[in-house]
């Protein structure tokens, strides 16, 4: 008996200190949780609401609008943005990575060798709209997250998305 309650004490030591550690943690680590707060129906909505904008401005204007950091299509402190591609996987727009525009990433693999751009492409060439599930790298920890996409064609030219870490 002796033993069991010195074993809870030690338990109950290591969770309070676990406990008093956590404000320490790294910014990474809360921004992490943030995401995990955007639930799957925030994201088709937002989506759709992008599309909408397509239709509503135009795809130049509406380009422009989803690569700003600091515009209505980037949210969540970031977590949430809309990226825009062509149907030959050349990215057009992108909320959080403007390095990415112009660039073709058919051929881009996540560390399970899904071919992503693709897969995401297809899902919205042949149903319209759907979800793709696949790695990324998660910016607030710099390592291969998997992440939960949903993408919508808006028209022959243009299909546009977003995602959330699972």
């Amino acid at each position: 008996m002796r033993y069991v309650s010195v074993t809870v004490a030690v338990f109950l030591a290591s969770v309070t200190l676990a406990l008093a550690d956590e404000p320490t943690q790294p910014q990474a680590s809360r921004e992490t949780t943030a995401a995990a707060a955007i639930t799957k129906e925030q994201m088709v909505k937002f989506v759709e609401e992008a599309a909408a904008y397509v239709k509503e401005v135009g795809q130049e204007a509406a380009l422009k609008e989803f690569s700003n950091r600091k515009g209505k299509f980037v949210r969540e402190k970031g977590e949430l943005y809309i990226y825009a591609y062509d149907f030959k996987c050349v990215c057009l727009a992108h909320g959080f990575t403007p390095d990415l525009v112009g660039r073709d990433l058919t051929e881009k693999k996540d560390n399970h060798g899904s071919l992503v751009i693709q897969q995401l492409r297809d899902t919205a060439a042949r149903d319209g709209k759907g979800f793709v599930e696949f790695g990324w790298v998660d910016p607030a920890t710099g390592k291969e997250g998997r992440k939960l996409g949903y993408v919508i064609k808006v028209d022959d030219a243009l299909w546009l998305g977003s995602g959330i870490y699972l």
